[in-house]
């Protein structure tokens, strides 16, 4: 099983000001929440977390929480694993301004969004449809370390007027997905129509209506 290291220090100032601090400094506040635990406030490296990121939302970190191991024959602590919970971008630079982990046992299942990715071109399209995506992601159960980064959906055969399901998709092994089988994924919809437009009709001087009995 491939993990990803990620640093992470605690941090005792919480609120606007002090994140605001942490993000011109180079770093990402967040919280680590576990099951049985307090949460703890924590902050990151901007460059770790991209890193991070590169290889996907679904990745299982070890975290590295600044703990320094006694010298001697003193026993190293057991690895910290957690997942990306929730990330918050920013609006507009798309950078990282919040991020939460939750820590995982990797012998024990956990929910998790996975994106639907569609695969092929479909038949429908190169005859003027159009692909309208209607369920881009959906949950499944798994060990931390099998949740898949996508769920692949053929969509090369769909004509005009079908669609696919949750049901069509094809879960990895050790993979449950939790979504409802009948919930629409995609749909190829007919081309749009496009009203001819109207000629405009001339101008007509609009009619003097006068008041009865008022004279020329």
């Amino acid at each position: 099983m491939e993990t990803v290291r990620l640093s992470v220090e605690e941090r005792e100032l919480t609120g606007d000001g002090p994140s605001r601090r942490l993000r011109a400094a180079g770093r990402v506040p967040g919280v680590l929440y576990g099951k049985g635990r307090e949460p703890k406030s924590i902050s990151v490296a901007l460059d770790d977390l991209r890193q991070v990121l590169g290889h996907g939302h679904n990745v299982v970190l070890e975290l590295d929480l600044g703990a320094q191991a006694k010298r001697g024959k003193a026993k190293r602590p057991a690895p910290t694993y957690a997942v990306i919970k929730e990330i918050q971008l920013h609006p507009i630079k798309h950078q990282p301004l919040n991020v939460d982990l939750q820590v995982v046992d990797l012998a024990h299942e956990i929910e998790a969004p996975v994106p639907i990715e569609l695969v092929g071109t479909p038949v429908g399209v190169r005859e003027g449809g159009v692909i309208d995506w209607e369920h881009r992601e959906v949950m499944v159960r798994a060990l931390p370390a099998e949740v898949p980064e996508v769920i692949p959906l053929d969509v090369s055969a769909l004509r005009i007027g079908q669609h696919l399901t949750v049901a069509a998709l094809a879960a990895p092994p050790g993979v449950t997905i939790l979504d409802d089988p009948e919930t629409i994924v995609v749909t190829l919809i007919p081309p749009r129509v496009e009203r001819p437009v109207a000629v405009a009709e001339e101008a007509v001087e609009p009619e003097v209506v006068r008041e009865s009995g008022s004279e020329e």
